[in-house]
């Protein structure tokens, strides 16, 4: 692609890192800012803040006549513009997008027509949305969200592991994955929403990485365990500490470790007096979801629901400390008649066995265990997909019931095809409403 004039909106951290950057890849770019000295250090090859690999990119940029620095907002010259002002935190705790939005409308009053708008700056949800409708309809809209770090921002910009934007415009979309070419492996198109709340999740946890490390200071230094050695040995296991496992969304944690071994490890810190917020806040974050899946059930009003797949994770026999165990028994309190499948616990090789496992498992003589997956469903409002093995995730299919299916850790979702997710009725993963 043959790269039109780009304009770089704000020249802090992000803005000035990539206006050098592209202008160092041969991309014309013109950087503005409304402080007048930064334009000017930059336009004299002087990097605006103390960041490795910027000094040489600026004066490559410069070298090869493709950067250039202005402090009047000005963008009929530019065939794209990025985004990158500040949007401080306000006393409400809301992004303030001010100047967002100033630059939107210098946008307006300045830009060609078919211009296209990338939004870098992180924003509040439902900024897309606003932007769009504030911006001339000539225009293009996308958001590109930055993942840079102070200290190693050039180098993230070039070599990143993770690249996302969103537009519901296809030039725009042509426009930034060009402008990404070089990391195109990496890049990935999402929606609007997705992509504004991307950001805040990311820093979200990395500020809770941070504070679980300092809580396990806090909680093993009074024993005398040193906490590096702890968080050392931890982050070498790369198969599940530090991985996506456990990161994906669905039935609360259960099973014969988790629940009780945060219940010790908070003990842990009453008994020496530690002041450890996050670790006490783990097992009521996960009453919480419970709560919320319980809720989820009860807004479709169900006489019945059934559950399939009980196991404390999927698959599992075991029900210690099962979610799906504790959603049965929620939704018995609520009054509504609640029946079990799951084959996995059917098949159970020591005693009891058979539907007196079941049974056994579900601890309540309200609830119905039912010899198969076809029996559990038979007469129910509601289906809801706990943790299956796989011979009851297959059977679900097959019946292809006609009630509302809650599928609340994706065990069914991720197996259906498109033409077996048309034959069922509406399939929902932690969503409220169908």
């Amino acid at each position: 692609m043959s790269f039109p004039t780009v304009g770089v909106i704000g020249l802090g951290y992000v803005g000035s890192v990539t206006a050098a950057s592209l202008a160092a890849r041969g991309i014309p770019v013109i950087g503005f800012d409304r402080r007048a000295e930064v334009v000017d250090a930059m336009r004299r090859g002087l990097a605006p803040v103390d960041e490795p690999l910027l000094s040489e990119r600026l004066a490559r940029g410069l070298a090869r006549g493709t950067l250039e620095c202005r402090s009047v907002l000005d963008l009929s010259e530019c065939g794209a513009s990025l985004i990158c002002v500040g949007t401080p935190v306000g006393e409400d705790g809301q992004l303030v997008t001010d100047d967002l939005f100033a630059a939107l409308d210098s946008i307006n009053a300045t830009a060609p027509a078919g211009h296209v708008v990338v939004i870098r700056s992180t924003v509040p949800t439902g900024l897309y949305a606003r932007a769009r409708t504030h911006l001339r309809e000539d225009l293009r809209l996308a958001l590109n969200p930055e993942f840079l770090r102070e200290g190693s921002a050039v180098a993230d910009l070039e070599e990143p592991e993770l690249v996302v934007y969103a537009t519901e415009d296809e030039e725009a979309a042509r426009f930034v994955e060009a402008l990404y070419a070089p990391s195109a492996d990496r890049l990935h198109r999402t929606d609007p929403s997705t992509a504004e709340v991307l950001k805040l999740v990311n820093n979200a946890w990395h500020a809770l990485k941070v504070c679980f490390a300092n809580e396990v200071a806090r909680v093993t230094i009074p024993v005398g365990v040193d906490p590096f050695a702890v968080m050392r040995l931890l982050c070498a296991d790369r198969k599940l500490n530090t991985s996506s496992a456990y990161l994906r969304p669905g039935m609360p944690f259960g099973g014969a470790c988790l629940v009780k071994d945060v219940a010790s490890i908070q003990a842990h810190a009453a008994t020496h007096a530690v002041d450890a917020p996050l670790l006490g806040s783990i097992l009521r974050s996960n009453d919480a979801h419970l709560r919320y899946l319980r809720d989820v059930v009860l807004e479709h009003a169900p006489k019945t629901c059934a559950i399939v797949g009980v196991g404390f994770k999927p698959g599992a026999a075991d029900v210690r400390d099962s979610a799906p165990v504790r959603l049965v028994r929620a939704l018995l309190d609520a009054g509504v008649h609640v029946t079990v499948a799951d084959s996995a616990v059917l098949e159970a090789r020591l005693p009891p066995l058979g539907l007196a496992a079941l049974e056994a498992a579900l601890g309540d003589p309200r609830a119905y265990a039912a010899p198969t997956v076809e029996h559990a469903i038979a007469g129910a409002d509601v289906i809801v997909v706990g943790h299956p093995c796989e011979e009851d995730r297959r059977t679900l299919v097959d019946l292809a019931p006609s009630v509302p299916i809650l599928d609340s850790a994706g065990e069914l979702s991720r197996a259906l095809s498109p033409d077996e997710r048309a034959s069922l009725a509406p399939v929902v993963v932690l969503a409220r409403g169908c």
